[in-house]
């Protein structure tokens, strides 16, 4: 636990809502998510008319460009920054992006990490005094349009890609599923904790870069996405993604669209349907 966040975090346990912007019903604007090229990592944004969502900020190397991508759109302030949990592939950038970037609040499991990466994200988070929440499955986060909720860990596992936060935002009647490392055992748990029909969503991130330890038959039979997202790099060591996650995607005439194939994928939304904006 981070300790200067420890009071927030032991505080956030009997708090199911953080509300950052008044709670209204759906308007019809439009919103997007993007699943950032950051190589073999993982950084999304979500973002609609007057917000903007960071789910993990890619690795060490590509920190540079994933602030220049942010600083792109025209975002100076973001509503909530999700640290999945504290591999250097998904934290890399973070402490850039909390130096750069006015961040309302971070998410993030309760587990640490012995390495530099996720002690300068530690030493940002306390230096520009964000407040820290706790993933934990059943929490409830609502910004205006967009909703935002944590369906795992639904219990502690002592693993870091076992704990990591999956989350689900929900804009009108579209929601999006960000799988973070998360791995058969864990889906399996939250699945059983949550219910199936909570993990029901129009476009998932796949886990942990499409291996075979992720994206269970059981976790695909409750998904029933339209579109799903692989973020991983070019001919990378891992042989991700793998052939078996492609296979069950294409069983089921998923469309996927891949970050070292297609680059930086965009997913627009009007609430009702989405689609590939690029």
């Amino acid at each position: 636990m981070i300790p200067a966040a420890a009071a927030v975090l032991a505080a956030i346990m009997s708090l199911p809502f953080l509300w950052q912007k008044p709670a209204e019903p759906y308007g019809g604007g439009t919103a997007e998510a993007r699943f950032f090229d950051v190589g073999q990592g993982d950084a999304a944004m979500f973002i609609w008319d007057d917000g903007a969502i960071l789910i993990d900020a890619g690795t060490n190397a590509s920190q540079g460009d994933l602030v220049d991508y942010i600083d792109e759109l025209g975002i100076d302030e973001i509503d909530c920054a999700v640290f999945t949990h504290p591999h250097e592939d998904h934290i890399g950038g973070a402490d850039r992006v909390l130096e750069n970037f006015e961040v309302d609040a971070v998410i993030m499991p309760d587990i640490s990490a012995d390495s530099i990466t996720f002690s300068s994200m530690e030493e940002c988070i306390d230096e520009e005094g964000c407040p820290v929440y706790e993933a934990e499955a059943g929490g409830v986060y609502k910004f205006g349009d967009v909703t935002m909720t944590v369906l795992s860990p639904a219990k502690e596992f002592g693993d870091a890609n076992l704990d990591s936060a999956v989350v689900k935002i929900e804009y009108g009647e579209v929601s999006f599923l960000f799988m973070a490392d998360c791995e058969r055992e864990a889906e399996l748990e939250a699945l059983e904790a949550m219910g199936d029909d909570a993990f029901d969503c129009d476009v998932i991130k796949i886990g942990h870069h499409g291996s075979y330890t992720s994206t269970s038959d059981e976790l695909l039979s409750a998904v029933t996405p339209e579109i799903a997202v692989i973020s991983c790099g070019k001919k990378n060591e891992y042989g991700h993604p793998h052939r078996e996650t492609l296979e069950k995607l294409d069983e089921l005439d998923i469309e996927v669209y891949r970050t070292d194939e297609n680059g930086t994928v965009v997913i627009s939304t009007d609430g009702k349907t989405v689609w590939y904006s690029k």
